[in-house]
């Protein structure tokens, strides 16, 4: 049975290095987010599709779960090592993240352009973070770090200061 994962875009009123400069700032959730579905298989694989606002494939991969037990991913040069290191730490939060699992196929939609600036990374760290069962702000932190602005967007309804 598949799962569905759903996270608001951000619009973020003040540029993210003054933020992360201690500046104060507002940032509403879009209504333009990103979902990512999970449905178990049983290749031993994770198979990876990311679609764009316009519902074409923009990128697909597939690693074997043990890679989630390997090293960590170390200078990202592509979207499969980054989603792979983004997982790895995942599975370094919860510990119980896919034991048991025979394999999984990930879809991602976006509902805005990646180019808009509207947080395609952040509401991908939260989804992934909802479905693993980690906390997203850590996730983000040890993976890509930010603000944290995007990731409070991501779960919120209502404007953030």
């Amino acid at each position: 049975m598949s799962q569905r994962f759903y996270s608001h875009g951000k619009l973020l009123l003040t540029a993210e290095y003054v933020v992360l400069d201690g500046a104060t700032a507002l940032a509403i959730p879009c209504k333009f987010g990103q979902d990512l579905v999970v449905t178990p298989t049983t290749s031993a694989f994770i198979k990876w599709e990311a679609y764009s606002e316009l519902n074409k494939l923009w990128s697909t991969f597939s690693f074997p779960l043990s890679a989630l037990k390997g090293p960590l991913i170390k200078g990202i040069n592509n979207p499969k090592d980054q989603i792979l290191q983004i997982l790895q730490i995942a599975k370094s939060l919860n510990t119980d993240f896919l034991k048991g699992s025979t394999g999984e196929s990930i879809s991602t939609h976006l509902e805005f352009p990646i180019d808009w600036g509207l947080g395609s990374s952040s509401s991908l760290i939260n989804n992934i973070a909802q479905w693993t069962g980690v906390n997203p702000f850590e996730l983000l932190e040890k993976s890509m770090g930010g603000s944290g602005y995007d990731i409070a967007c991501a779960a919120a309804n209502n404007p953030i200061r």
